[in-house]
């Protein structure tokens, strides 16, 4: 059966291929049939010249002809004494790109001409597409529509087309204009001439040859369109400008845009530097003038072109800054003096710098990244490569598991989404400059966190897993129990401001609790202390877990101890165990020992006191708060009940259950609730998230009863029985210390073996007792409102205010000293506020 099954996928494996065959050859039929189609349609109206093809060297190609098509204005109405104008288009691009300015100029009487060049729109390829091979084709073409001597204008790459036509032939240019033009090799994205070319052959494979094996029947464009302008900035070499550039004598105008993205506005002063002969006109404009500012770019070549018609007039060599860049301060002068000296930075040290960013800082590094990419800091291929590498090794080691591809396409996906941030980046970069510069710090806070949210979005939008996680995202931010205990504490800063003005100060509380901790119950219990006082080894208490206490040591001593605890000592009642640290909250560390190997493991994983605990057979786990009555404790003639059980917490252990169908990941994100708390699930699952479990087979992801160890929490109220109020009342009245002192408030948290025992005040043991800092954890019932979960809150702090102040008053409890206090004030706020 199984050699059947395996014949059968390598057939169809084979029948695909042979398709996919089939389908790539159909492909390249069909674009070899579209572009004849297209050719000869433009022959039929004569838009073709012929040219002899040229090697770089300007060697004729035997038998090898380019034709060349171009657009032309004004050649009937042209004036025979004004000089034709000679334009050439941008890479990528063509002549068309000039159908707003070529007759602009054609108005003032001069015959334009916008050929395609070689490589480029419908002109045919060339052996080589270097500017100085370009510049000879446009010698040849300006011979075969006899035009001897002509203005030209260089837009974008083809200011190098210009140069080197200065260069090759300045008897023949009349003048010579960059149009937001390239020139010097520094001015080319890292200025360095490896990298950039570097940059040209991974998009020459990438746009050029990769779509050559796609059957896209065309809708990705031909080879000459994706890859023309690659080829051509693969075969020049800007070095060779730079040397050109001060040599020129022809009268030349810069013409550049101060925002220009592609050509930053540095470079085109630089060239004016360069260039003794040249005048430099900087515009409030972009790249792109011959679209956006035809009608002002028009004004400026015409009377350019009119006062050089005639040779030998002296060139105009002036700057004239119309859009001067403005005087910067606060956020926005920071942000651009930032930006000065990263650009500054050798290109090879940016990209490390990148890439070390985004290893440690992902996202916000990634934000960082392309916030300089947008202000022409950061080159952008640095800024890819970067990125890419940045995060390729982000994923392999240092994302978290929920983050980790499993798959070869979720390395793809998790690597090519850098391209993505590029494509957003770019305007998110602008726009959160733009704020910056309006509304200085706020605008540059506002822009940059929106941007960072939105790069965060996009990354986990994409798929499926990714939509869960942002549905347990907004679960998180809706609904309380989520919230950082900052946000549930809010009201108590009220409460704790009223009692300051009343000049009652928090130090007051740790008078509660004295036979519990000296500090109330705030940081200083010890849980195996506890335990004594609850009766663990003095009273015969089925609801006392007995606990051996393990103290620090070598691993050696504490492993020969606990060991030997669980061989000899019955009343923990053998594997399975709970191991938790003598003095920890939140659940931290709280591990079920099943095994002797277990048991080496969490003696060796920590050298801090822990205990081990006897396990309570039951399932079920709930918390009660306690509450003394304070005529309890100011009046000597009170009989009635001590205290009374203000809150219950039922508390529901995480639990996927199988479909046979999906790995225990999928079944996390799956799950409404445990996808708000999908990253500390799969950190605890980390081995086993990939495992399918069986159809009803039950995974836990969590033993602690506690919130922050993804249990769920909710109230129990209708548990609290005069039954239940006697058996705790009871533990609590022989809670004492040695000096007779005992316990006020706090919370038990007990197991038991079915809630209706529990009502009943049996069948249930206690895991620990909690002091001061317990909360009545019921606040976190998600169908509980905040507003209640405030009133519970605020209660419970009223409750302990006054018991705090009925020991003061009855001289039975103290406060702790002022030195102590300092200690553990901090550790206060950050149990209530963090």
């Amino acid at each position: 059966m199984r050699n059947e099954t395996r014949t059968n996928r390598q057939a169809i494996l084979f029948a695909s291929m042979v398709f996919y065959i089939v389908l790539l050859i159909a492909s390249h039929v069909w674009q070899f049939g579209t572009n004849s189609y297209v050719s000869s349609l433009n022959e039929m109206h004569d838009l073709y010249t012929p040219l002899d093809a040229i090697d770089r060297n300007g060697h004729p190609i035997p038998d090898r002809v380019v034709r060349v098509q171009d657009a032309r204005w004004g050649l009937t109405s042209s004036d025979p004494e004004q000089m034709p104008v000679l334009l050439l288009h941008g890479s990528p691009g063509s002549g068309s790109n000039f159908s707003d300015l070529g007759p602009l100029i054609a108005a003032d009487h001069r015959s334009v001409y916008a050929p395609d060049l070689p490589g480029f729109g419908q002109s045919d390829w060339s052996p080589n597409l270097s500017y100085a091979s370009q510049s000879r084709y446009m010698a040849a073409f300006l011979d075969s529509v006899n035009v001897e001597r002509v203005h030209v204008v260089g837009w974008s790459s083809s200011g190098g087309v210009a140069l080197q036509m200065a260069d090759q032939f300045p008897d023949r240019i009349a003048s010579l204009t960059l149009l937001a033009g390239i020139g010097a090799q520094k001015t080319e994205g890292t200025g360095s001439y490896f990298f950039e070319h570097v940059k040209y052959a991974v998009g020459y494979f990438g746009l050029g040859l990769i779509p050559e094996a796609i059957p896209h029947f065309g809708f990705l464009g031909s080879f000459k369109a994706r890859a023309g302008w690659l080829q051509a900035f693969w075969d020049s070499d800007q070095r060779e400008l730079t040397e050109i550039m001060p040599t020129i004598v022809t009268p030349v105008m810069i013409l550049h845009g101060r925002d220009d993205p592609l050509v930053p506005a540095w470079g085109a002063e630089l060239h004016h530097e360069m260039m003794a002969s040249s005048k430099l006109v900087m515009l409030d404009a972009s790249h792109f003038l011959p679209f956006m500012q035809a009608t002002e770019t028009a004004g400026y070549l015409n009377a350019f072109f009119d006062r050089h018609d005639e040779a030998g007039v002296a060139p105009e060599t002036g700057y004239l800054n119309l859009a001067p860049v403005p005087d910067r301060h606060g956020a926005d002068g920071l942000l651009h003096k930032i930006a000065g000296w990263i650009q500054s930075v050798p290109w090879w040290v940016q990209l490390i710098s990148v890439v070390i960013l985004v290893r440690y800082c992902t996202t916000v590094g990634l934000a960082i990244v392309m916030l300089f990419a947008a202000m022409m800091s950061v080159d952008f291929g640095v800024a890819i490569l970067g990125m890419m590498v940045g995060r390729g090794w982000w994923l392999f080691c240092g994302a978290h598991r929920i983050d980790r591809p499993f798959y070869l396409l979720g390395w793809v996906r998790g690597t090519a989404y850098v391209l993505g941030v590029f494509i957003v980046g770019l305007p998110g970069g602008g726009i959160t400059v733009s704020l910056t510069e309006r509304y200085g710090i706020i605008g540059f806070a506002v822009g940059f966190l929106v941007f960072l949210g939105v790069l965060s979005a996009m990354r986990l939008v994409v798929t499926w897993e990714g939509r869960q996680r942002l549905k347990g995202e907004f679960n998180r931010i809706t609904n309380h129990e989520y919230w950082v205990t900052g946000l549930v504490y809010l009201p108590m800063l009220w409460w704790g401001v009223k009692r300051m003005i009343a000049r009652r100060w928090l130090i007051e509380l740790t008078s509660v609790n004295p036979g519990y901790a000296h500090d109330a119950g705030i940081m200083c219990e010890s849980k195996m202390d506890i335990n004594h006082k609850l009766g663990d080894g003095t009273v015969d208490d089925q609801a006392i877990l007995h606990c051996v206490l393990i103290e620090e040591g070598t691993n050696k001593c504490r492993v020969d101890q606990a060991v030997d605890a669980l061989n000899t000592d019955d009343r923990l009642g053998g594997y399975p165990v709970f191991c938790k640290p003598d003095q920890g909250e939140r659940g931290r560390a709280v591990e079920m020992v099943r095994s002797e190997s277990e048991l080496i493991a969490y003696c060796t994983e920590s050298d801090e006191a822990f205990v081990i605990q006897q396990r309570h057979a039951g399932d079920m786990e709930v918390g009660v708060l306690w509450v003394r009555h304070t005529e309890s404790i100011t009046d000597s003639n009170y009989n009635g009940p001590s205290g009374f059980i203000y809150a219950i917490t039922i508390k529901h252990f995480p639990v996927v259950v199988g479909d046979g169908k999906q790995s225990i990941r999928r079944l996390i994100l799956g799950n409404k609730r445990y996808r708000a708390q999908s990253r500390m699930f799969m950190t605890r699952m980390s081995d086993h998230l990939n495992m399918v479990p069986d159809v009803g087979e039950e995974i836990a992801l969590g033993i602690a009863g506690n919130h922050s160890q993804g249990a769920m929490f909710t109230d129990g109220v209708h548990l609290i029985t005069d039954e239940l109020s006697a058996r705790i009342g009871e533990i609590v009245d022989r809670f004492i210390d040695d000096q007779g002192r005992g316990f006020d408030i706090g919370r038990f948290d007990l197991r038991c073996d079915s809630l209706e025992e529990l009502s009943q005040g049996k069948g249930f043991g206690i895991v620990e007792l909690n002091g001061l800092t317990s909360e009545p954890t019921n606040l976190y019932d998600p169908k509980r409102s905040i507003f209640w979960a405030w009133d519970m809150l605020c209660g419970y702090w009223i409750h302990a205010e006054q018991l705090g102040a009925a020991r003061l008053e009855t001289k039975t409890g103290e406060m702790v000293d002022k030195e102590t206090w300092k200690k553990l004030r901090g550790a206060l706020v950050r149990v209530m506020f963090t």
